[in-house]
């Protein structure tokens, strides 16, 4: 009878062991991840902790869509969200975009004209929800407290419009004024309000009587109409 040993090189003991811990890490870094992020998404390229998850992940939670990250940002999907945060433990505060108080992205002009011309004033404002616009003329009364009148009200020559965009979350408000008169002089405010919060920017209207000017040399403005 022939007795045969079996030598295994500890080397190779160590290789296998070393692999083992290294799988190991990665699960639990899985897991952390799963448990920060949610489930994940396919991320092509990514290969940091969660990429086994984030690459062949399927089902719920893996829909395309704008996110809201802790860290108050928002990110095209929850695979950018864990892309871009790096390092940073950013998990998903809910789906959608975050909240943001309305931001004047385009404030309205001065204008100046003449008497019969047709004007207006453009504003455009971004938030999220989507902000709700709405145009004060600025007044001021005898004893010189500041007033502020809701436009149209029951100016027959005015009218107010208001549309979505041109980018997403944004809207754009104008102010009509068909025929201009003296009287529409003034200081024009755009308020913009929505949940988080509300803000307002000011624009300014100019008006020459035309039987007192000349149609080839009577504008001096920012704007004209």
């Amino acid at each position: 009878m022939i007795l045969c040993t079996l030598y295994i090189s500890p080397h190779l003991l160590n290789h296998s062991h070393a692999r083992e811990v290294q799988r190991g890490q990665g699960e639990q870094e899985d897991r952390e991840h799963t448990e920060t992020h949610g489930v994940g998404c396919p991320c092509p390229g990514w290969g940091g902790p969660g990429a086994g998850l984030w690459r062949g992940a399927r089902g719920p939670g893996c829909e395309d869509g704008a996110v809201c990250g802790s860290d108050g940002r928002s990110y095209p999907s929850a695979c950018a969200l864990h892309l871009l945060a790096g390092p940073r433990r950013v998990r998903k505060a809910h789906d959608g975009e975050c909240r943001l108080a309305p931001v004047i992205v385009v404030p309205p002009k001065k204008i100046h004209n003449l008497t019969g011309a047709q004007v207006y004033l453009s504003c455009e404002v971004k938030a999220v929800p989507t902000p709700i616009i709405t145009w004060r003329k600025v007044t001021e009364s005898p004893k010189g407290v500041k007033l502020l009148e809701e436009l149209p009200g029951d100016r027959v020559n005015m009218a107010v419009q208001v549309r979505g965009g041109p980018s997403k979350h944004e809207s754009t408000g104008w102010v009509l004024i068909n025929p201009l008169m003296k009287e529409d002089e003034g200081v024009y405010q755009c308020h913009a309000t929505n949940m988080v919060g509300e803000t307002q920017a000011e624009g300014n209207i100019k008006v020459t009587e035309q039987s007192k000017s000349k149609r080839t040399n009577f504008l001096e403005s920012d704007d004209m109409i």
